[in-house]
């Protein structure tokens, strides 16, 4: 008996394995780093059920005929627009038939029935509960009692001026808030979404998409406005409409751009964020998008989406379908969480209030699980529901336990218990340590919380600059406060030591000016002190007086380059969060090849034109003329440790001003020891940078000559040896 049951615990073992198995998702889930990397996501959603709700599954005679769309209620029943069949069909949250309606007897006693009915819309309490059902062809709206699926109330077509002569009312997207505004999609209207009074009267436009204008057309209004005002400019229609279930007050909305201008737009967008040609979203009652674009990229769908050329494609998987997302729904779930459909892709894209991208998965194919054509998505309760408009099916996914998790962290981020949410995100991190976006959260929760330091790390790892800084003044704040009296005392004493210096480099300078024969290396490099500030006598003096030398020009050769080394590795981490820099040796060159070019180039053209300046004198010159790069750079570099976000702009100043300094004693370096008037000397700067483009090419056009000289040896010499 014991051996009967070991064989029987381990078949049934081995049938739970395989059932996960062949459950497994048929897709990947996946989601973006800051840097626009694809990273790999556990399972958020898995197919639920044994496959796709169908027809046949559903019981029906009549099968489904182009159903454009799918919409849950509060006790997760299902409603399916059948747009072919005229009907809307009602099930139970098992996905048993409850009720459908076709025909039904209007306020005249007659009856009556839809023509292309395009979607529904459930509001299950207050006073305006009902199901709304957006009678397109019949040009109404409909609504029916929840429980008995009785009329309640027609609102027809209402008084409206449409701009176009052509338009109609056609409605086909419609949401009520919790005021009893009806907000109406009208199909090809281009004014924006319709509102409605309760009672069905027309109020006003709202939320008009932007019209994208070519940078030829562009161009024509401003050399022939004439010409310009005869193009015809039409905005996109909005598509689909969701309420958003938290506040019941604002309106998710979908906009699907069909021109290669509004899709290179759409693409735009995504980094941007500045939301004007935004695929879906969040208007309030004046039609002011107020959706939170705080994320690594806007909520758009796709991210990893660029164009070539006229050549829209994705890079996210290889054989991709092309383009940006295409937007065809959105529904609003739990915790303030909401996705999006792609159906370009047929791909879910679920993210928070915040704008924070959460987790892709779906993809297409026939599998169980894959949709081939994605037309409209509702949560239903916790599950997801997505309507196959090719398959003529619905699939039902599941959300896992990282998926609950992640969801309930974000609640307790929403509620403000972020001693709660700090544990909670330490669950979704157990679960995926690759999220970014976790990570952020997580910090976000702990610097609420009062925990800066702490929160600092998280911010760290995922790269995010922006909330570092705000943790980093808040300890910077904290700590200055703290030890604010050594503080002060510390740029007292600082003051004190740059005061020494330059007035030890002054005492050193006015020395060695009435010092006769050689002067000391230590002499010839103080004297880039004074050479900064008195340029003109500065450079006489460095030519007629020999106060330089070619081992103190080197020196600040060798200074400037380390001076460049240390601000690539010694950046603070706001500046370089990913600690990425070029080697000792890219610096050296970058020092080297311009310097030793302008030195050329500018004694090529001088000797030309009667300039007094040797070789040497000129690489002196240059030379001594950097001082204030290194010197300033290195300042700049210190202060990065120090300073963030717009306080950044300080750091900029100082490294511009060294850039200035330097360009400025070149300038006058070069008048000086040419013995030039300014214009000439002009000139000659001018001519000199021109001959450095003109050595920079022969030397490239030198160097390919020799590398096809050794590659058509190489290939002879090959030949001969095989012969």
């Amino acid at each position: 008996m014991k051996k009967i049951a070991k064989i029987l615990s381990f078949a049934f073992a081995l049938i739970m394995l395989l059932s996960v198995v062949v459950t497994a998702a048929p897709y990947s889930t996946y989601t973006y780093s800051i840097d626009g990397l694809v990273l790999d996501s556990p399972d958020a959603y898995v197919p639920y059920g044994e496959g796709p709700v169908t027809s046949s599954s559903l019981g029906l005679d009549t099968p489904l005929i182009n159903p454009t769309d799918i919409e849950s209620d509060a006790e997760e029943n299902i409603y399916i627009t059948d747009n072919g069949n005229n009907r809307i069909i009602i099930t139970d949250k098992f996905y048993n038939v409850k009720h459908i309606i076709k025909d039904f007897v209007n306020y005249d006693g007659v009856e009556d029935s839809f023509r292309k009915p395009q979607s529904t819309f459930v509001v299950d309490e207050g006073d305006y509960k009902g199901l709304y059902v957006c009678d397109k062809d019949n040009k109404r709206i409909v609504v029916f009692d929840q429980d008995t699926f009785e009329l309640v109330k027609i609102f027809n077509e209402p008084e409206i001026d449409f701009e176009d002569e052509n338009a109609g009312y056609s409605p086909i997207s419609c949401v009520v808030d919790k005021h009893g505004r009806i907000y109406v999609v009208n199909e090809k209207t281009t004014n924006g979404i319709i509102v409605l009074t309760p009672n069905g009267d027309f109020i006003n436009f709202i939320g008009a998409p932007k019209v994208s204008v070519s940078a030829m057309e562009a161009l024509l209004q401003i050399v022939n406005p004439t010409a310009a005002s005869k193009i015809t400019h039409v905005a996109t229609p909005y598509s689909n409409l969701e309420l958003d279930n938290t506040s019941q007050d604002f309106v998710y909305a979908t906009v699907v751009y069909s021109t290669s201008d509004d899709q290179k737009n759409q693409i735009s967008d995504i980094t941007s964020k500045s939301g004007a040609y935004a695929p879906v979203r969040l208007l309030n009652a004046s039609g002011v998008d107020i959706m939170s674009r705080n994320g690594f990229f806007a909520p758009a769908g796709e991210v990893a989406v660029q164009m070539a050329g006229d050549i829209l494609s994705s890079v996210a998987n290889s054989g991709a379908p092309t383009g940006p997302s295409i937007v065809a729904d959105v529904s609003s779930g739990p915790n303030g969480v909401w996705s999006i459909i792609d159906s370009n892709r047929s791909k879910i894209y679920t993210y928070d209030r915040n704008g924070n991208l959460l987790y892709i998965f779906g993809d297409k194919g026939d599998k169980f699980g894959n949709i081939e054509k994605a037309n409209a998505i509702t949560y239903q309760g916790d599950k997801l529901v997505v309507l196959d408009v090719t398959s003529l099916s619905f699939t039902v996914y599941r959300p896992t336990e990282y998926a609950s998790k992640l969801t309930d962290a974000i609640g307790l981020q929403n509620d403000g218990k972020f001693d709660e949410a700090s544990k909670a995100w330490d669950e979704v991190l157990a679960w995926n340590n690759n999220f970014d976006t976790a990570y952020v959260e997580k910090g976000k929760a702990l610097f609420r919380a009062g925990n800066a330091e702490e929160a600092i790390k998280y911010f760290e790892n995922a790269f995010d600059t922006e909330n570092y800084a705000e943790a980093y003044k808040q300890i910077r704040s904290d700590t200055m406060e703290k030890f604010f009296l050594l503080l002060v005392a510390g740029i007292v004493v600082l003051v004190v030591i740059v005061a020494l210096i330059f007035g030890w480099a002054g005492k050193v300078n006015k020395a060695a000016a009435t010092k006769g024969g050689k002067r000391t290396y230590v002499e010839e490099l103080v004297y880039g002190f004074h050479l900064m500030f008195h340029p003109f006598d500065g450079y006489w003096d460095l030519k007629h007086e020999k106060r330089g030398s070619m081992r103190a020009s080197i020196t600040f050769v060798v200074l400037t380059i380390l001076a460049f080394y240390y601000q690539a590795i010694g950046q603070g981490y706001y500046y370089n969060p990913q600690r990425v820099y070029a080697g000792f040796f890219s610096q050296v060159t970058s020092v080297l090849v311009p310097l030793l070019l302008f030195v050329v180039a500018n004694w090529c053209f001088t000797t030309l034109f009667d300039g007094e300046g040797s070789l040497k004198d000129i690489f002196i010159a240059t030379s001594y003329a950097l001082f204030p790069v290194p010197v300033l750079v290195v300042v700049s570099t210190i202060l990065t440790n120090f300073l963030v976000g717009t306080e950044g702009q300080i750091t900029t100043m100082i490294v511009t001003i060294a850039y200035a300094w330097m360009i400025l004693l070149i300038v006058i370096g070069m008048q000086v020891t040419h013995d030039y008037s300014m214009g000439k000397n002009i000139v000659t700067v001018i001519a000199t940078l021109l001959g450095m483009i003109i050595i920079m090419f022969i030397a490239v056009l030198f160097t390919s000559l020799i590398s096809k000289m050794v590659s058509f040896v190489t290939t002879i010499a090959s030949e001969i040896s095989y012969r």
